[in-house]
Order: C-alpha cells, then sequence, then structure tokens
C-alpha cells in the first residue's frame, strides 16, 4: 500500500467537494430574479425550485448543470489511472481496490458539496440529478431501476421527494447482485461484485438527511404533491386548503 493511495483518497473528495459546492440553480435563480433559493418556494437550491421560481428552461437548465457537475467528477474518478491494488479480497465478487474507493467517495464528496455548499453556508439542495449522472456512468441499468422505480413509487404516494429516496434505497439490494457493467467499467477493473453494493450504499447515506423532513412532512400531510393535473403542490398550499 503506497502513501500516495493515501493522498488520493483524501485530495479528490475533497475537490470533488469543492465542485459540488458550485450552487448553479442558486446563481441562475438569483440571476433571473433577485430571489434567494433558501427563502422561497421549496426552499430547496435545486432545479424544481429555479422552475418553480423563474420558469421551465431555467429549471431545466439548473438542474442540467447540476447533472454535469456530478457526471464530470465520476468521470474524471472513472479514468483517472489509481491503484487497483485490493484494500481486501474474497475471490472476484468481494474484491474491493482503491480505486473502488476513491470513485465513491468522490461521488459521496459531490453529494456532500451540493447538499452542504460552503458558499451558500452549508445551505443546498438534495444531489439528485447528481446521483443521475454518477448512474449514467456507473450502471445505466441501476439507473433505469432508479428511474422506473421512483415513477412507481410517486404515484403510490402523489409525493416528490420521498419517492426519490425511496427508489435509490430499494436498488440497494439490488446492485449487490447486478453482474452487469458497462464497457469502460470492465477496462477501469471496476466491476466488482461489492463494489455497486457499497456505492448505491454510501450515496444513500449522504442524501438521507435531506429526506428526513419529507418523510415527517408526508406523515403529516404537509409534503408537496403531484397535483391531479400535473405539477406540483406546495405545502404552503397544502396548509391553505386545510
Amino acid at each position: 500500500m503506497a502513501w500516495t493511495d493515501w493522498i488520493w483518497a483524501i485530495i479528490c473528495p475533497i475537490i470533488a467537494y469543492f465542485i459540488g459546492s458550485i450552487p448553479f440553480s442558486y446563481i441562475i435563480n438569483k440571476w433571473r430574479t433577485g430571489v434567494d433559493l433558501r427563502a422561497s418556494g421549496n426552499k430547496n437550491v435545486g432545479g424544481l425550485n429555479v422552475m418553480i421560481q423563474s420558469g421551465f428552461i431555467w429549471g431545466i437548465l439548473a438542474g442540467g448543470l447540476d447533472f454535469y457537475k456530478g457526471l464530470m467528477c465520476i468521470l474524471a474518478a472513472l479514468i483517472i489511472p489509481f491503484n487497483n491494488d485490493p484494500l481486501f479480497e474474497a475471490g472476484n465478487y468481494g474484491f474491493i481496490s482503491w480505486h473502488m474507493l476513491i470513485y465513491i467517495f468522490v461521488a459521496m464528496a459531490v453529494i456532500l458539496g451540493h447538499n452542504y455548499p460552503i458558499f451558500l453556508n452549508f445551505q443546498g439542495g438534495r444531489g439528485i440529478a447528481a446521483i443521475v449522472g454518477f448512474l449514467m456512468v456507473t450502471n445505466p441499468i441501476l439507473l433505469m431501476i432508479f428511474i422506473f422505480s421512483m415513477m412507481i413509487f410517486g404515484l403510490i404516494t402523489k409525493s416528490v421527494r420521498p419517492a426519490q429516496f425511496i427508489a435509490l434505497f430499494v436498488g440497494i439490494p439490488i446492485a449487490f447482485f447486478l453482474p452487469l457493467f458497462p464497457p469502460w467499467f470492465y477496462l477501469t477493473q471496476l466491476d466488482g461484485g461489492l463494489f455497486l453494493g457499497f456505492f448505491t450504499i454510501g450515496i444513500s447515506l449522504v442524501i438521507f438527511p435531506k429526506y428526513l423532513k419529507s418523510f415527517i412532512d408526508l406523515f403529516k400531510g404537509k409534503e408537496y404533491r403531484i397535483g391531479k393535473t400535473g405539477g406540483v403542490i406546495l405545502a404552503n398550499d397544502i396548509e391553505k386548503k386545510e
């Protein structure tokens, strides 16, 4: 085990955190309306709130930039030739390398930066757009499972945010037993069986605190939800109707 492994394991997540902290949604909405996302709409620094405040196109742009923020960081973690020596090894399934570990840490750090950005006093978004970027690179099949599950749970609960986390949580046991990887993972030797499961657990852990209040509001009937004719009904609007 080389000392450079430890250096990479520390430096890469730190850089990823600062990139994740770039608040594209806040910047776009502040430029368009002068309104601080943290104090308006659903009070989340994300593309959906930009859509509510500034319009559909600007919300898509903000979400797209958050998506590419995650995508670029995870691509860098993929293609940089980190050490593939095993941390521990129990056959092909149990193989975990330094490269895999750094890949997981980078993904977690980007989400932490987005959700707790140093540039906005640690008040950020929820990181779903970045996670979509991660899954697109890491395992498109798991991404499809995530999107399909999110749609199913969204229809069942009529709520947006809880459905997002439940869909990711459902993907954890599937990830541990999903033997298929995209070609670029075989080329970089990141096709370990345990790796995808640990990766999914890691990103689930870092976004969970942002979803805890959503589950509490869901049980209280105050979580914003999908309207009968489409769109989103905000929690404040639900309270006005009660």
